[in-house]
């Protein structure tokens, strides 16, 4: 008879991290879970295991979402990635779906940055 693995708190943590992730994406890319389950190959209540941290994500299934989210894999590892999204797209409507490019919150930091240091730079000349 096979042991069971026990989950440790971390990775029910990580679990919960990558589930909440996985569901700020699909929402701001504007897919149902049906949507999503039907793109990835399964049924979409394994996709709301996912998003809850029921059932944890193979090395495939993040690669597979981050494909079809048009999204990068780092994201679904990143505890802080929604705070920085919600502190980004503040006071910012999206009625349809979010364009991939506005879900790279490192490149639309980092663009915003050179965008004020620029804006200092012409300020002093």
């Amino acid at each position: 008879m096979r042991n069971k693995a026990r989950i440790t708190p971390e990775a029910i943590a990580m679990n919960t991290v990558f589930g909440n992730n996985l569901r700020y994406i699909r929402n701001r890319r504007k897919l149902t879970l049906q949507r999503l389950a039907s793109m990835a190959g399964v049924r979409y209540q394994q996709i709301g295991k996912y998003e809850l941290g029921v059932d944890q994500m193979s090395a495939f299934r993040i690669y597979q979402f981050s494909n079809l989210l048009k999204c990068k894999v780092k994201y679904f590892f990143d505890p802080t990635y929604i705070d920085r999204m919600n502190g980004y797209h503040t006071g910012k409507a999206f009625f349809a779906a979010m364009p991939p490019e506005l879900l790279d919150i490192d490149q639309l930091q980092a663009d915003a940055v050179e965008a004020m240091d620029t804006a200092e730079t012409q300020a002093r000349l």
